[in-house]
């Protein structure tokens, strides 16, 4: 397994090139640079030839091979550059704002497994019924509803109806919980109400499948409890594919934390990363995109060693 854990780490280094390579050639298409985006906030100063100097000055007139050597030359180093926009290096900059997306993705992750395991275990064990017939109209209805819409049609309610909205101001979790709950708490059930959706269909799936194996059979004909059979017998095995789209699901967390973080104004990597593409801060960008790579590589590689918990007879060799 060590040199499994190995190879599967060395294999960053290469898809961070790939990528980096890939989104530095795109960000050469967006119209405009952080160089006119900073002059077009001051009066008089975005003249051709105030943009001309600062571009010059940032280096941004610089041939785009040069462009490219020079910021590979930094990743290569560890550095991820310095925003101008920000006007702080890019490293401080997203720092402080990791635990509010890593936060709201793991609530997230957390909704999603204590909806969705619940509701695909008895949605298979009472297959037809009226909760089936409503596990799997809501789920389908989860699959279909886009996040920000939610976010943004919950925002209304809650205002209009409900007269009450979520705290305007952020607040660690760990200095006042509960109000940082309150903050996280519909941007987390809205994730989670999304993914537990899919994984819930999957678990469906894939119990109505075990539970027709002879071995979940002979388990019942031996008078075994029922909770024994569902949980350790059918569940663990009907897992395992359940565990590779959470891999996969998290991205599409990662995503959703994006769009909700603009949507309930949550300080996290997403609404930075928004600010960031409207300054046309290329340096931020490419920096925060790869912190996230970095983060979804690490993460696919902790759901593929947990195989190995799940079915002991799965090997890495």
């Amino acid at each position: 397994m060590r040199g499994y854990i190995i190879r599967r780490l060395l294999l960053i280094i290469p898809t961070l090139f790939l990528l980096g390579t890939i989104l530095f050639l795109m960000l050469q298409f967006i119209p405009g640079d952080v160089a006119s985006t900073l002059l077009a906030s001051e009066e008089n100063a975005a003249s051709p030839e105030a943009i001309a100097e600062l571009r010059e000055e940032l280096g941004l007139s610089d041939p785009l091979y040069a462009q490219y050597v020079r910021w590979l030359a930094k990743m290569v180093q560890g550095d991820l550059g310095y925003s101008v926009y920000f006007n702080q290096s890019v490293w401080e900059a997203i720092k402080p704002k990791i635990d509010v997306t890593v936060t709201l993705a793991i609530l997230g992750v957390l909704v999603a497994i204590v909806i969705s395991i619940p509701a695909g275990i008895f949605s298979a064990l009472f297959r037809g019924s009226a909760f089936d017939q409503v596990v799997r109209a809501v789920s389908a209805v989860g699959m279909a509803v886009p996040a920000f819409w939610l976010g943004i049609i919950i925002l209304l309610v809650l205002a209009r109806y409900v007269g009450w909205a979520p705290p305007a101001q952020h607040v660690d979790l760990w200095e006042d919980p509960v109000k940082s709950l309150q903050r996280f708490m519909f941007p987390a059930l809205i994730l989670g109400f999304r993914s537990a959706a899919v994984i819930s269909r999957m678990i469906r799936s894939m119990m109505l499948e075990v539970l027709s194996e002879d071995y979940v059979r002979t388990a019942w004909s031996k008078g075994l409890l029922p909770r024994v059979v569902i949980v350790r017998h059918a569940l663990r095995n009907a897992l395992l594919p359940v565990v590779t789209m959470l891999g996969m699901l998290f991205a599409s967390l990662i995503d959703g934390a994006v769009v909700l973080e603009t949507v309930f104004n949550l300080p996290g990597i997403g609404l930075h990363l928004i600010e960031s593409v409207r300054g046309r801060d290329a340096v931020m960008v490419l920096g925060m995109v790869l912190l996230i790579g970095v983060f979804m590589m690490i993460w696919i590689l902790l759901i593929d060693l947990s195989y190995k918990v799940l079915d002991p007879r799965v090997t890495y060799e």
